[in-house]
């Protein structure tokens, strides 16, 4: 592969990652019924643990780029408000696994089902076959970004 295809690449997940945060996170995020008063850290842990749990906060900071000492923090804050669970790593007592409560899932569920309706209204103004055609994109994108 040559170098301007790496850089139109690199070009094109920056403009994703803005154009997702401003069409989808913030737009979303500002109208929200669900009162959480969680931090938007605080709310991309929840969501990462409603996918994959339990993990530990190495593989946490590293999948939302926190830095390890916010990270405490912030699971700290999470803990006390009985969203997630710390408990050691049975394999290896050097590590720490973070769970999801059951506390925590049904708000995760609650912020999830939120969005979705936001998103199927949004996205009802559009051709259902470009929906279509969006998602099969999306989750290729994704799928390839998983082998990297």
């Amino acid at each position: 592969m040559d170098i301007e295809k790496t850089k139109e690449i690199h070009r094109l997940l920056l403009a994703f990652t803005g154009l997702f945060h401003e069409k989808y996170l913030l737009r979303f995020r500002n109208d929200i019924d669900i009162q959480t008063d969680l931090k938007k850290n605080q709310r991309k842990i929840l969501n990462l643990l409603y996918h994959e749990s339990p993990i530990t906060l190495t593989e946490i900071g590293k999948r939302l780029d926190i830095e390890k000492g916010s990270l405490t923090a912030l699971i700290d804050v999470l803990m006390d408000r009985g969203l997630v669970i710390r408990s050691n790593d049975p394999k290896d007592r050097r590590k720490c696994l973070i769970y999801l409560s059951p506390q925590g899932n049904e708000l995760v569920e609650r912020l999830i089902t939120y969005y979705s309706e936001k998103m199927e209204h949004s996205l009802s103004n559009y051709d259902p076959q470009e929906v279509e055609a969006f998602e099969k994109n999306l989750r290729q994108v994704v799928d390839f970004l998983k082998k990297v």
